[in-house]
């Protein structure tokens, strides 16, 4: 049996052509990383410290989106009240992306929702980030002069705009929207925990993930609208060595089907905890 034959019968079948169409996909992109064989394959590694120096209560959340952005406005303000009145040990809630509104909408759509940063929307998030003194993260729509942003932004607990994230790598559904691409990189400190924003497709990006793995962040501090179900493992946390917060959005919306998969995964992969297929929340203690 020649070389290549006894490579092809080592694989299976479907994990062979999974692999193949990953680095195919991957490869038409300029900015796209490519996936080896090690990172496919998910071989299982256990994650232990032996000594915890530093910890982080952190809450991840799904919510299902109205095109209304005042009742969606509402729904996050209620959340954040619920999830502190219920775990007042949290001390960072993160959001998904774009959760002043639907996530693929047309441009005329997005330019009403939008808003500056900061601007009424992150003055009114200061407010909550002030009274439970708590880091707050999510996505929303930005409007900049002309220009329109899948943003995300971090508030601490001063009520101060900690970070901001504009997406870089964009999806269809993204420049559809009218949305613009940005390189952009944005690292912000978490009490003792390096914090890296990405938003999305962001994680498939060469030079993002390159600036994040160069500085050695801790955590990748996401925001998604995601329809995907639970993976075996998360190879962005694995290719990072860093936790991933993974907030989403569920439900329906405009011919999309969003899963609400939430999970919260160590710096080799494991999905540490995970939730899928309803609005809700999580909690969990990141720890290095």
């Amino acid at each position: 049996m020649n070389p290549i034959a006894r490579f092809l019968k080592s694989w299976m079948p479907a994990r062979f052509f999974l692999l193949l169409a990953l680095i195919v996909i991957t490869a038409c992109e300029e900015d796209y990383m490519t996936i080896n064989a090690f990172e496919a394959e998910g071989t299982t590694i256990d994650y232990h410290l032996p000594d915890t120096t530093a910890t982080l209560e952190v809450a991840v959340v799904s919510l299902t989106c109205s095109k209304n952005k005042d009742k969606n406005l509402e729904k996050v303000f209620q959340t954040i009240e619920s999830v502190m009145q219920t775990n007042p040990e949290v001390e960072l809630i993160a959001f998904g992306e774009s959760l002043t509104g639907w996530y693929a909408g047309s441009a005329d759509y997005i330019r009403q929702i939008a808003e500056p940063i900061p601007g009424p929307f992150t003055d009114s998030l200061a407010h909550f980030a002030k009274e439970y003194a708590i880091y707050l993260s999510i996505g929303l729509a930005e409007k900049s002069g002309d220009l329109l942003y899948n943003s995300m932004v971090a508030l601490n607990p001063e009520g101060e705009i900690a970070g901001m994230h504009r997406k870089n790598t964009l999806t269809p559904e993204d420049k559809n929207a009218g949305y613009t691409g940005v390189q952009n990189a944005n690292i912000i400190q978490i009490k003792d925990f390096k914090s890296g924003l990405m938003i999305c497709a962001d994680v498939n990006g060469a030079w993002l993930t390159k600036q994040y793995t160069d500085a050695e962040i801790d955590i990748i501090l996401s925001a998604f609208a995601s329809p995907i179900g639970l993976p075996s493992f998360n190879l962005i946390s694995r290719r990072m060595n860093a936790w991933q917060i993974f907030p989403n959005r569920y439900g329906k919306e405009n011919g999309s089907d969003y899963s609400g998969l939430i999970y919260v995964s160590d710096p080799v992969g494991n999905i540490a905890r995970h939730k899928i297929n309803k609005e809700t929340y999580l909690t969990y203690t990141i720890v290095k």
